[in-house]
């Protein structure tokens, strides 16, 4: 008989089930060729024994095996490995051997450029003691425990209704009657529930609207310096950029006018506050104007409102979807923001036939959403608990604005321009011409700290500045950013 005692190794104190372990040691000994097609396994209670476990465990465990394929139950015989496993034998690469692996390069061609952009590149925190992102929450200050009991709470229902595919796929219920009275309690955007979709955050959104709305040569107006992202996506769908500068009021709305008169705009992109990534307001009066040029030109506006939630100085001004009378305005929302970057749970408000076209489409990207968290965010809101705790993160990100604002001021006044942000998560700051900026990330990085390009934001917004998050950073951590910073701007 085969050492099973000592080929199957159980850790009691590990989360996952004892019968799962002893299938899943069970299986790889499979695998490596230990435990052989067509052998017979010892009885549940012999088994029970080597192992210390409950035989009722073995029973479970051979259940699994048995509804994996893995085992036949053959009646007072036994419980035996399948003869005819599909397992693969390792053979030897012969040395200086050529040859294409299909895991490299597809033998078909696709559609799109294979080549991705280097704006694309995807950031290896792992080496980084030190960040400065472009706006982020602290996800040390999330409210995990209480979003997590919500959402165990809802294995505890076994039932079709929360744990099998649904057709509610604009959301679950419960989030979307919270969110709609969220919506007007906080920002005045009065609707109903045929008016909200939930998507997996803001790109979500963004990829289903522009997918919808655009056809190969369709205009869309956004600021010259913008979230780089929804270029990309409108540049995916055959959309043509028409670049609009952006000012101390926010989008140049004389200059949008000027475009209309000379083509057919078809989208509007608009963050009116705390604009990405210079982080300025749009003005009331430029709202009202631009509300006006949609109606006149029929032209849809696309909000980007990914951070409303946290606002230090006033009372913000509303959304423009609060005071669109023409169904012009789609507006967006995540609360990645306010919670954390990895929970992925945005929103679109707009008309309802946008709505429902939206949300065919969305079954075929996504046939539902993630309805446990879903629903765990939903009770969160009708608890109260979201609003409480962006109550308290509002005051330790001001405090940390400030506090990094003023480091900024003190140790980086001679290098560095910037306005303290009325809201956001981030600060623009800009580069004086007596700045070392040059080569900036890399040299940062020398010394442990993740910091943005001031060269890639000039390619790709013409100006030369970086966001700097200070939300995620606490005042210890920004006094030590604050001083690597230093050493490198000047010397």
């Amino acid at each position: 008989m085969l050492p099973y005692k000592s080929m199957i190794k159980l850790n009691h104190k590990c989360s996952t089930p004892i019968y799962v372990q002893i299938s899943n040691a069970l299986i790889k000994q499979i695998l490596q060729g230990a435990i052989k097609p067509g052998l017979k396994l010892p009885g549940s209670r012999s088994l029970s024994q080597q192992l210390s476990v409950h035989r009722n465990t073995i029973i479970k465990s051979y259940e699994e095996l048995q509804a994996q394929g893995w085992l036949n139950s053959v009646p007072a015989k036994g419980n035996f490995v399948v003869e005819n496993l599909p397992i693969a034998k390792a053979r030897k690469i012969k040395e200086n051997a050529h040859f294409n692996s299909p895991l490299l390069k597809s033998s078909f061609s696709l559609a799109q450029n294979s080549e991705i952009p280097k704006t694309y590149d995807i950031h290896k925190f792992g080496n980084f003691q030190m960040f400065i992102d472009d706006g982020c929450p602290d996800v040390r200050l999330a409210p995990i425990e209480a979003l997590g009991r919500h959402y165990r709470s809802g294995f505890k229902h076994k039932t079709r209704s929360k744990l099998d595919y649904t057709w509610q796929i604009s959301g679950y219920p419960l989030l979307k009657s919270e969110l709609k009275k969220y919506l007007s309690e906080t920002r005045g955007i009065n609707v109903e529930t045929d008016n909200i979709l939930i998507t997996r955050g803001s790109m979500m959104g963004f990829y289903l609207f522009f997918k919808n709305l655009l056809r190969p040569g369709d205009i869309v107006a956004l600021g010259r310096n913008n979230y780089q992202s929804v270029n990309k996506i409108v540049e995916h769908f055959g959309g043509e950029i028409a670049p609009i500068p952006v000012d101390d009021e926010g989008l140049d709305v004389d200059a949008l006018e000027a475009v209309c008169q000379k083509k057919k705009i078809r989208a509007v992109y608009i963050i009116p506050h705390h604009h990405h990534p210079t982080t300025v307001s749009l003005s009331g009066n430029r709202r009202m104007r631009l509300l006006m040029l949609a109606k006149k030109h029929r032209f849809a506006v696309l909000e980007d409102d990914y951070d409303f939630d946290f606002h230090y100085k006033s009372s913000p001004i509303l959304p423009l979807m609060s005071i669109d009378t023409s169904g012009s305005v789609v507006y967006t929302g995540s609360f990645s923001k306010c919670l954390v970057p990895a929970f992925r749970i945005g929103y679109i408000v707009a008309p309802k036939n946008v709505i429902q076209h939206l949300t065919y489409t969305r079954r075929f990207i996504d046939r539902q959403g993630d309805i446990l968290m879903e629903r765990a965010l939903g009770l969160m809101m009708q608890e109260g608990e979201l609003r409480r705790f962006l109550r308290k993160a509002l005051l330790i990100y001001k405090d940390r604005r400030d506090h990094f604002c003023d480091l900024l001021q003190s140790e980086l006044g001679d290098q560095v321009y910037f306005n303290r942000p009325e809201g956001g998560l981030a600060v623009w700051v800009e580069f004086k011409p007596t700045s070392n900026y040059k080569n900036l990330s890399k040299r940062a990085a020398a010394k442990g700290l993740y910091i943005g390009s001031p060269e890639q934001s000039l390619e790709q917004s013409g100006i030369l500045g970086i966001r700097m998050g200070f939300a995620s950073i606490s005042r210890a951590e920004a006094i030590s950013v604050v001083k690597i910073l230093k050493g490198l701007l000047i010397h």
